[in-house]
């Protein structure tokens, strides 16, 4: 990652390709029907055959942490999941995750897995123009599916095309079509941008004018850093009793991910000022309710937030969330929008805009005292470096 105060001082129009980093994260989520031959399904894979697969997507595996249902790899750019039935693949910056693909597929096959459904997915970026094939647009995600699994590949668009959209490609395989009904599990992501200035710091090393650490962190110990960062913005306290596994970048950036029983939790940062990002994703149900997305929402003070929920078996919604500190930008938007896409499953969506520009260390007291809501409101259409 970058110079945090560098970034800052230069105007978004100004950024050079040097200058930049893309937050938002490609997304593959892929779910398979695992054979009786092989129960312990992709977990039966160790790290070095995960490395091997990454390696096609340009990134690597810092760190792991396991538990009876998933292990969790660290990656230079984002995360990796996998369960005995599933893999869930996050990547950030100009990494080529689609060219993991064929590499899956011929793991499954060795684990005689067969598709049950395939699911890729990413907010807009805010550099398009710095992606590698076959991401460099919505259209080209597509043909690349559609060239290795034929013309079933369903395309989604959730928001305006202008602003946070959400771009959604789905693949439905043999064993999903044998089995109309898949098991629900719901998939809940929070994309934050435009970060306050403190929390920037917060998960970087910027130099105040008088030379100090504007975080206040000095010198730490390997691994203290990054915990130092979990506990100051209220994460350790949002997820109590989970294995959290975390990681500080150097000069600025973090990465956390969690496991709790059959729940996963993961969140990384892009802390430059110029084009600041943060994402929250779990498939930990109870992080729908309001009160654990205001507390997620208080630990990044961002100023404007997407939700996206992920239903496989298309039951489930957003709720309207209804608080003060967030405003209604385009009154003829609907609230929530709620799509479906394929067979069954549905995306749900929704943006909304802090009415003020809130900052806030501590940042723990900011959402242990409420101050910090959501009001049900339509997606904006521009990007916080475009307001």
């Amino acid at each position: 990652m970058h110079d945090p105060a560098a970034a800052a001082a230069l105007a978004p129009c100004t950024l050079s390709t040097e200058d930049v980093f893309e937050g938002p994260e490609k997304k593959l989520e892929v779910y398979f029907r695992t054979s009786v031959s092989h129960p312990s399904g992709f977990r039966q894979y160790g790290a070095e055959a995960w490395s091997e697969l990454l390696s096609l997507a340009a990134c690597t595996i810092l760190n792991q942490r396991s538990n009876d249902h998933c292990d969790a790899y660290l990656l230079s750019e984002s995360s990796l999941f996998v369960f005995a039935d599933r893999v869930i693949l996050k990547t950030c910056g100009t990494t080529t995750l689609l060219l993991v693909l064929p590499r899956l597929l011929e793991m499954a096959a060795t684990a005689g897995a067969a598709l049950e459904r395939l699911q890729y997915g990413h907010l807009r970026y805010k550099f398009p123009q710095l992606q590698l094939y076959p991401s460099r647009s919505h259209d080209e995600e597509r043909a690349y599916l559609v060239a290795m699994f034929g013309e079933g590949v369903h395309a989604l668009t959730v928001g305006p095309a202008d602003g946070c959209c959400w771009h959604v490609l789905a693949v439905e395989g043999r064993a999903a079509m044998a089995l109309p009904s898949l098991a629900g599990e719901d998939i809940l992501e929070v994309a934050m941008e435009g970060l306050s200035a403190e929390v920037c710091a917060l998960f970087g090393f910027e130099r105040g004018p008088d030379g100090k650490d504007v975080a206040g962190w000095g010198p730490l110990p390997d691994g203290a850093l990054a915990r130092a960062m979990t506990t100051s913005c209220g994460l350790a306290d949002l997820l109590p009793g989970a294995l959290i596994d975390d990681w500080a970048f150097e000069p600025c950036g973090y990465s956390m991910n969690a496991l709790a029983g059959p729940y996963y939790y993961t969140v990384h940062v892009t802390p430059e000022v110029a084009f600041s990002y943060a994402s929250f994703e779990t498939n930990d149900p109870r992080f729908r309710a309001a009160d654990l997305v205001e507390r997620v929402v208080g630990c990044f003070s961002p100023s404007v937030v997407t939700l996206t929920l992920t239903s496989r078996d298309g039951t489930h919604r957003l709720p309207a969330y209804s608080r003060r500190d967030f405003e209604r930008t385009a009154a003829s938007a609907p609230t929530i929008e709620h799509k479906p896409l394929g067979n069954g499953a549905a995306v749900s969506y929704a943006t909304y805009r802090a009415a003020e520009r809130r900052a806030g260390l501590p940042l723990v007291k900011s959402f242990c005292d409420g101050a910090l809501g959501l009001a049900a409101v339509p997606t904006p259409t521009a990007s916080p470096e475009e307001a």
